[in-house]
């Protein structure tokens, strides 16, 4: 056997027991192995920016993902639509804001860290977007021709309408035919458009007591000297769910889609921002999160069983 082919077995057989020493070293059976490098902070954000949705780079809300924040405008309202809490905010809106937060940062990221809310009434939920206050508004807008000309509007994330609210006792009031015979008194706010939608529903039939304030409706509910309240759906949701001796009853007869705002584009910087809005909607309609989050804060208060925002 000649010299060169015995070199190259011998060091075969080192290479193989470096190998075999290393490994059994790794595997801690001749002494404790060195650790593993702790990871570091970039290795780290890597992993968490690389499980982020892919976005163009040219779009608003790419700009969004970059700077880590969103600004939402809700009201100051009550559960089970929105309410401030310690944390930010409850309520269905403001779990409609942390879907869209998710749109732009992920599943895997808490959309809590990534919403800054910004507090509106109905003077400013508007204002809030074309002075650049807030990148989306989630207050119970209620889509029209005029509002559009202002702002953009989203798909519709709820459907809604007048309805009753009335005590828990009353088994007389159902429907919106029960109080067109004049037989029951439904207090409405005065001048409002309540009362006359009430008054061209019923062709005037109904017998309506017209008082000034919300405050005194539901006094007069209370007293019996009204046997129903007519509003917004949302306006009465929320007064049946701070009062368990109420109730809400009859179909809407009247028609509000409430849509998200948006800030039109202006120099193309919103191009493409409510598309990507929309879609966002499309996908928890589609996965059934919408369904389950009427489910839970919507349905057992408004009684109404739904699957879909248009519903």
């Amino acid at each position: 056997m000649s010299r060169t082919r015995i070199g190259s077995r011998t060091h075969s057989r080192r290479l193989l027991a470096v190998l075999a020493a290393a490994l059994l070293t790794s595997c801690g059976l001749f002494g404790t192995p060195a650790p593993s490098p702790a990871p570091t902070e970039t290795a780290t954000a890597t992993a968490s920016t690389s499980t982020r949705p892919r976005l163009e780079l040219s779009t608003y809300q790419y700009a969004l993902q970059t700077k880590g924040k969103i600004r939402v405008a809700v009201k100051d309202g009550g559960m089970p639509i929105i309410m401030r809490t310690a944390g930010g905010y409850d309520g269905f809106e403001a779990e409609l804001a942390r879907e869209v937060a998710k749109a732009i940062w992920g599943e895997k990221d808490d959309p809590n860290t990534h919403i800054e809310w910004v507090s509106v009434d109905d003077s400013t939920r508007v204002s809030a977007l074309t002075s650049a206050q807030a990148d989306i508004t989630i207050a119970q807008l209620v889509t029209s021709d005029d509002l559009r000309k202002t702002i953009d509007l989203s798909d519709t994330y709820l459907k809604t309408g007048q309805r009753f609210l009335v005590k828990k006792s009353n088994e007389d009031i159902k429907e919106t035919a029960d109080v067109a015979s004049g037989e029951e008194t439904v207090c409405a706010i005065k001048g409002s458009a309540a009362e006359a939608n009430l008054r061209r529903i019923t062709n005037d039939r109904a017998k309506i007591l017209s008082l000034d304030t919300l405050e005194f409706c539901l006094q007069a509910l209370a007293s019996g000297a009204a046997d129903a309240f007519t509003s917004e759906e949302i306006v009465l949701i929320g007064l049946a769910f701070k009062d368990p001796n109420l109730k809400i009853v009859a179909k809407p007869f009247t028609e509000d889609l409430l849509a998200i705002g948006i800030k039109k584009s202006s120099n193309a910087d919103r191009q493409g921002f409510r598309e990507f809005v929309n879609g966002a909607l499309l996908r928890i309609v589609a996965d059934r999160t919408w369904a389950r989050l009427y489910a839970n804060y919507l349905l057992p208060v408004s009684g109404l069983a739904k699957q879909i925002p248009t519903d």
